[in-house]
């Protein structure tokens, strides 16, 4: 048995893409350093030196911006919008997704096919048809928000039903013949059998839904009603003509906080959760 020995071209190749890329993710890290400096410093400081550290931090701009420009109300609104959509739309999804992974029947392969022609379509191609919709249910509101999120064919049910389609069915038949029936089997085997695919799919819709700016934006009449993401922007516009940068910065620090925690505590299972997806699909 021979070892191999990596050749000194290749140890250079190897050592400048590693450089490369730590350079790429300080690039993506150095932003947020940047944001967090300037949101402790006193406007007039900012002004000056953009670059500098600021000389008294100043930690009450996080207060000014979670009450005087009502970042807390935003928040909370988006935490309620978010959980009540992930749930929804991860369960809207995780249905469909089972019975045409584990239940064969006429038109089975043509709704799938649908939901992967769905991705072909661009979002601003529906825009005028939904907006139709939504303005003759009278749904310019939090319930039109929500149900925005419900849609069942689309990415969450692809990935989901991966899953679905590795389980063996043979969990199913033997609850079957303990009584069990087949929401049952749905709800207490499948559910828990494709947890990895769940949480995997649950992360990535709270990030979306945290995210989102369209709908809100759009339903959203009420300022009282914004979410984070709206809020912000009608802040950025406010400080266009106050040009109170600092507590600006503290608010966009106050909304991608809660997206990059989620993101480092669960980045692990969203990765498995998508490669184990893809593996059984």
């Amino acid at each position: 048995m021979t070892i191999k020995h990596k050749s000194p071209a290749k140890i250079v190749l190897l050592g400048i893409i590693q450089i490369l890329f730590m350079l790429y993710a300080l690039s993506l890290i150095y932003p947020f350093i940047w944001m967090f400096i300037n949101s402790l410093k006193s406007n007039t400081e900012f002004f000056q030196n953009i670059w500098s550290l600021p000389k008294e931090w100043l930690w009450e701009n996080y207060m000014k911006a979670w009450s005087s420009a009502h970042i807390g109300q935003y928040f909370f609104n988006s935490v309620w919008m978010t959980a009540i959509g992930t749930c929804t739309s991860v369960m809207f999804a995780a249905m469909p997704a089972y019975v045409l992974a584990k239940y064969k029947f006429k038109g089975s392969n043509v709704i799938y096919g649908l939901a992967i022609v769905g991705f072909l379509i661009p979002t601003i191609g529906t825009f005028g048809p939904w907006y139709l919709l939504m303005q003759n249910l009278d749904l310019f509101n939090p319930l039109g928000v929500m149900l925005g999120y419900t849609g069942g064919i689309g990415f969450n049910m692809i990935i989901l039903y991966s899953f679905f389609k590795g389980i063996s069915w043979e969990y199913a038949e033997a609850a079957f013949m303990d009584g069990a029936g087949h929401f049952r089997v749905f709800v207490s085997i499948m559910l828990p059998l494709a947890r990895g695919g769940i949480v995997a799919v649950s992360t990535f819709a709270v990030i979306g839904i945290w995210n989102d700016y369209f709908q809100p934006f759009i339903l959203l009449q009420n300022e009282s009603q914004y979410t984070i993401a709206v809020g912000l922007a009608n802040l950025v516009e406010i400080q266009k003509y106050s040009a109170n940068y600092t507590v600006l910065f503290a608010a966009m620090w106050i909304a991608v906080l809660p997206v990059l925690v989620a993101y480092l505590l669960l980045q692990e299972k969203l990765i498995s959760g998508f490669t184990m997806g893809g593996i059984k699909g």
